[in-house]
């Protein structure tokens, strides 16, 4: 590695705290990069010099050319000089500091590079998921190795999982060090990635019990697991329309209903809004909705609606009369269904 000057002049700093003298880091030419003598910073150090070259203690008993007397050693990692660090002062004050010092250098490197790989790796982790989650085409092998390098295993179909709500709380940090293949997408939407169908079940069954999830959209398995993604999040933004209560939506469910298409688009469209301008909008909407859900079934209909039975045949009569389909028909409930699905 290479000593940089941002971590030789935090060294310089954290040892001054502790040991009343000047204390310099020089880098792997002598050059000095850190120093409590801020004015020296840049210039040759001619005991580093001597320090690299022998790779040992270089003590400088007496000032001369300039030369000030103290002690300096080499920072040796990996058996390589990446660097020197040297105490200003006389001799027999300093040496006494200067394994202290070394040892203290190391452990600020070490921790710096450590650092530095976490937050490469950070980064790296971003540019894959990133990659993930927005590639449709089929993975290549520079991608697969890449993969590999996160445990991921691109050979096998994954599914995805969409979650909408809080997911910023200990207990979802949690969930997410449990099922590690996962993206946060943004604050309050995180992406999970299953291949085992055992986990998925497990994972499903963990979401369905936290109060600060919303909704959760769930895709097929597929080869390209950006697919999944995108199916997954279909299926909430269209169970949202047609089974507003519901918490979780699965694309194989709906995915008919998805991918229908009506050349009197616009047409069944209008059949809703219609009933938007209204001023029973709301009532009328639910009403479609929760009588969609129940199957036509009047009586658990009126149940889930908190109303009579004889107050839901007067809504139905009421959207047959704005909008001219009969809920009752089947074929026509399945127009009004269709005017819900494609309503803005």
């Amino acid at each position: 590695m290479r000593l940089s000057k941002t971590i030789a002049q935090s060294i310089v700093e954290e040892m001054m705290n502790v040991i009343p003298y000047n204390i310099n880091v020089m880098n792997e030419e002598g050059i000095i990069i850190g120093s409590g003598d801020l004015s020296r910073i840049g210039n040759l150090h001619e005991g580093a010099l001597e320090a690299i070259k022998e790779k040992s203690l270089n003590v400088i008993y007496s000032e001369k050319n300039s030369v000030k007397p103290g002690v300096n050693e080499p920072i040796i990692i990996d058996g390589k000089v990446i660097g020197v660090i040297g105490i200003t002062g006389y001799s027999d004050e300093v040496k006494k500091f200067i394994k202290l010092v070394r040892v203290t250098a190391v452990l600020l490197i070490e921790q710096a590079e450590a650092n530095e790989e976490s937050q490469n790796r950070n980064l790296k982790r971003e540019r894959f998921y990133y990659d993930l989650i927005n590639r449709k085409t089929p993975y290549d092998e520079k991608f697969s190795k890449i993969a590999q390098d996160f445990g991921f295993d691109i050979s096998k179909k994954h599914r995805a999982i969409l979650v909408y709500g809080n997911n910023t709380s200990k207990k979802f940090y949690d969930l997410k060090k449990k099922y590690i293949f996962n993206y946060d997408l943004d604050i309050n939407k995180t992406a999970f990635f299953i291949s085992d169908d055992y986990k998925y079940k497990l994972l499903i069954d963990e979401l369905k019990h936290y109060k600060d999830i919303e909704k959760i959209g769930i895709g097929e398995k597929e080869d390209i697991a950006a697919i999944s993604l995108e199916n997954s999040k279909k299926g909430v933004e269209l169970g949202k329309k047609i089974k507003p209560n519901s918490k979780i939506y699965e694309y194989e469910e709906l995915k008919f209903f998805i991918h229908l298409h009506h050349k009197n688009k616009e047409e069944i469209v209008n059949l809703i809004s219609s009933i938007d301008k209204s001023e029973y909008k709301l009532e009328l909407i639910q009403t479609i909705q929760i009588y969609v859900e129940e199957n036509g079934q009047i009586n658990d209909a009126a149940l889930r609606l908190n109303i009579h039975r004889n107050t839901l045949n007067y809504r139905l009569e009421r959207i047959k009369k704005i909008t001219g389909k009969d809920p009752k028909n089947f074929f026509q409930l399945f127009e009004l269904f269709c005017g819900l699905i494609w309503r803005e």
